[in-house]
């Protein structure tokens, strides 16, 4: 393997391991602090769905609340459910994160260690950008949903946010993904249409 290659591949292996490493020890402690007692939730509410705004002090004349924006709010005595659901609005979205970067790491570390054009490579590949994508959408949905319930234990009125956020990203990553899966099959495809030439 060229010594370059080897060490792009090697800077890459460590830096999927260190993002696993760092949005796991992220998700223990944001498991953790959702079962302390009194632990802060904060979420924004859209400001089209709470009163009172149109007299709010502290600005200049023709300064208003945006009727589309959001406010936060922070919950002084949260309830454990309401903690739950807070931690349910980033726990999918850090946990795909994970994955990917991890099942990175380990496809990083078996192309380092041997031939990395390989067919594995690319159904490993594959596999990352389907989980990047279906995960992704998936984490948005669920994020989103306990939001929406997580907001409608805040507001008198009992209507729910709508969702905040796009899966676009996840989408566009899991496509970068399958795309650079392909290029490496077409170029598996080529080795081996050459080895049986030669």
């Amino acid at each position: 393997m060229d010594q370059r290659m080897g060490t792009w591949l090697r800077r890459l292996r460590i830096t999927s391991t260190v993002v696993f490493v760092a949005v796991l020890c992220a998700t223990v402690a944001l498991l953790v602090i959702a079962f302390i007692p009194r632990s802060p939730v904060v979420l924004d509410l859209p400001s089209s769905l709470l009163s009172g705004l149109q007299g709010v002090d502290g600005v200049k004349s023709g300064a208003v609340v945006d009727p589309e924006g959001t406010i936060p709010f922070s919950l002084t005595d949260p309830s454990l459910a309401q903690r739950l659901l807070s931690l349910a609005t980033v726990l999918p979205g850090a946990l795909v994160v994970a994955e990917v970067a991890r099942r990175l790491a380990a496809l990083l570390r078996a192309a380092e260690a041997s031939d990395p054009f390989t067919a594995g490579t690319v159904r490993e590949l594959t596999f990352i950008a389907k989980l990047t994508a279906f995960g992704g959408v998936g984490a948005w949905a669920l994020a989103s949903a306990a939001m929406s319930v997580l907001s409608s234990t805040v507001l008198d009125s009992g209507t729910a946010v709508k969702a905040d956020g796009s899966p676009f990203w996840s989408l566009a990553v899991g496509f970068i993904f399958a795309a650079v899966a392909q290029l490496l099959a077409r170029g598996v495809a080529m080795r081996a249409e050459l080895d049986t030439v030669i």
